[in-house]
């Protein structure tokens, strides 16, 4: 061939551009034509022995057959990613430069980095696409020329990403995750992207699950799979953390592929490489806190490393059973019957449950904030037998299984224990005149104070009208409490003295049985305190407890007495009034004893039958003037 004008290639252009443009530069016509001469076609990339020919057919330099590809941009050289087809153009660069660039070949490059804009991929004028194989640079078949179209702008990540696979220091490469923008070149960058942008695609129910993207796709289809993309990489890390929250909390399925699909078992195995951290530590710290569902022992060491297990914020009702030390069942019917919070799945007859950790730390922060009574005693540092007398005097409250958290086996508060604790340690007021000093578990029949009133001690104690008078700081808890012996046995005396009765000395005085009268104390309808004489423990009634049972209960058997009836036929007429007969806990063998009626139900009974108008108006004709 005969060239009188030489073209050289300029930076950044394909080779076919060059090709191109020396073919109509010189009078050639096409480039085509010249092609055919050495048996060649137009086509994305040459081999080496191709570029011989194509040096000698085009009387090239060795500079024109080197590309940006080959040095400079080496995405662009990864055949596996080169359009066949299409060949998209920008018509400012066109119109601009009067070349055609080589990253414009590249599937994930839908934009121009220099301008902004979207590449034109079709003839405005008859609506083909502009073909790899066209037979002129600026021109359609048609003879629409491309300089003439305008094009849509661009996204920044879109053009951002264009440049990045150029090797192009844009502006909008700042719209990619700075992690890939300061990237150097890693080989599988482009196959990693085109895998994040599947997976978006199909989490977002946008993309077939056999969807092919391949050499020969549409344009079209590059900018489907850059959006797709920027979705789940622009404004890094924040859509990428919206994304996998949502999918991993509202996903269907226990498994994780079942929530976001397989493409992360790929980010821990094809693309392990540190390159790719960035995107891995946020993948785990979503999973670590948003997954709910079942994680395989060995996709979690794969993860978070094996000895990292605890590293997730959801447990299953086995691992959080396993870190509260109850068992498995317990925990997961709590969680069933929405006592403990949780998430419960259902997968055909297989239910799976989870935990979140701050339920497990609030559940153990409950735990912590009360004392079983072994060890609310401990940190009173009292004696057991202090510690029941301290109960019965009012010092603690404790509460029922009802009334506590769930899960929480400790009886006191811990806050209810040092409320008391510096309730009493901060109101010792020292006297003037020496006193003889006794420890406050020296309250006791020991020192001379009856076991019936050590209770009645504790009280005026515990509302101040009886203060320490000295503390002995090296003692914790109570132990360290010191009073005035003799302001206490003086308070002992002003004291009314309420009479206790032992259950023999009140049966012989109210003509009640002995057993009658331990089946009411055993229910909790007359109260009493227990005394110890050494090893032996018994049961005492107070005179004010007496009176209050009498106040509010009357035996069956008593109105019987009284009525010279039965009380079986007592219970018989009090029927229609639904009064409430109370049974005391009874033996095995025998009939019923201790039966109790509460006085109010009788008053309540007693207002009942009322007198109508006609008999107030007869019983008043009979009444005497």
């Amino acid at each position: 061939m005969s060239f009188f004008q030489s073209v050289s290639l300029k930076p950044g252009e394909s080779l076919n551009s060059l090709l191109m443009r020396k073919a109509e530069l010189n009078g050639y016509g096409t480039a085509h034509v010249l092609l055919a001469d050495v048996g060649l076609a137009m086509k994305v990339s040459y081999s080496a022995e191709e570029l011989e020919l194509l040096r000698e057919c085009f009387e090239l330099a060795e500079h024109d057959l080197m590309p940006v590809s080959a040095g400079q941009a080496p995405y662009l050289g990864q055949k596996a990613f080169l359009r066949s087809q299409c060949s998209p153009v920008c018509p400012r660069c066109l119109a601009d430069e009067g070349v055609a660039r080589e990253a414009w070949s590249h599937l994930l490059v839908t934009a121009c980095s220099v301008h902004q804009t979207e590449l034109l991929s079709q003839c405005p004028q008859c609506a083909e696409p502009i073909s790899l194989t066209r037979r002129l640079l600026m021109h359609c078949d048609c003879g629409y020329d491309y300089r003439h179209a305008i094009s849509a702008p661009s996204s920044a990540f879109a053009a951002g990403l264009s440049a990045l696979l150029a090797n192009d220091s844009a502006p909008t490469r700042q719209a990619l995750p700075a992690p890939l923008n300061q990237l150097s070149f890693e080989p599988r960058l482009p196959a990693f992207m085109l895998m994040l942008a599947k997976a978006q695609g199909r989490m977002s129910d946008q993309l077939p699950t056999k969807f092919r993207f391949a050499a020969n796709s549409s344009v079209e289809d590059s900018v489907a799979m850059v959006g797709h993309l920027e979705s789940l990489l622009g404004d890094w890390p924040q859509r990428f953390d919206a994304t996998l929250k949502e999918q991993l909390g509202q996903g269907e399925g226990v498994s994780l592929a079942g929530r976001i699909g397989t493409w992360y078992r790929a980010l821990f195995s094809t693309y392990a490489a540190s390159s790719f951290d960035f995107l891995r530590d946020r993948f785990k710290a979503q999973v670590a806190e948003h997954f709910d569902g079942r994680l395989g022992v060995s996709s979690r060491a794969q993860m978070f490393g094996a000895g990292n297990a605890d590293a997730m914020s959801w447990f299953s009702a086995a691992e959080a059973a396993r870190l509260l030390g109850v068992a498995p069942d317990i925990l997961a019917n709590l969680v069933i019957t929405q006592q403990v919070e949780g998430r419960v799945h259902q997968e055909g007859k297989s239910r799976f449950i989870a935990v979140h950790r701050s339920t497990l730390d609030q559940i153990a922060a409950n735990r912590a904030s009360y004392l079983s009574s072994t060890e609310a005693r401990q940190r009173l540092n009292v004696s057991k037998n202090f510690f029941e007398r301290f109960i019965q005097a009012g010092g603690l409250r404790r509460y029922k299984r009802t009334e506590r958290p769930v899960l929480v086996a400790g009886e006191f508060r811990v806050a209810d224990v040092d409320q008391v604790i510096q309730q009493l340690v901060g109101c010792v007021h020292k006297k003037p005149r020496a006193a003889q000093l006794i420890g406050i578990q020296d309250i006791s029949a020991k020192h001379g104070i009856s076991n019936s009133k050590i209770v009645g001690v504790l009280q005026d104690i515990l509302q101040g009208i009886v203060r320490p008078v000295a503390h002995v700081s090296s003692l914790d808890g109570l132990a360290g409490l010191q009073f005035d012996k003799t302001e206490i046995e003086q308070r002992v005396r002003d004291n009314d003295p309420d009479v206790a009765f032992s259950v023999d000395d009140l049966a012989q005085v109210s003509g009640w049985k002995p057993g009658v009268i331990k089946k009411w104390i055993q229910g909790g309808y007359l109260k009493s305190i227990v005394q110890t004489h050494g090893k032996a423990k018994r049961d005492v009634v107070l005179v004010s407890a007496l009176i209050e049972f009498l106040l509010t209960y009357s035996p069956t058997a008593e109105i019987s007495k009284q009525l010279k009836t039965k009380t079986l036929y007592l219970m018989q007429s009090w029927r229609p009034a639904k009064i409430e007969v109370i049974t005391p806990p009874q033996d095995s063998v025998g009939g019923l004893r201790g039966l109790l009626v509460r006085n109010a139900d009788l008053a309540r009974a007693a207002q009942l039958r009322k007198p109508t108008i006609r008999e107030l108006a007869d019983q008043l004709e009979e009444s005497p003037c």
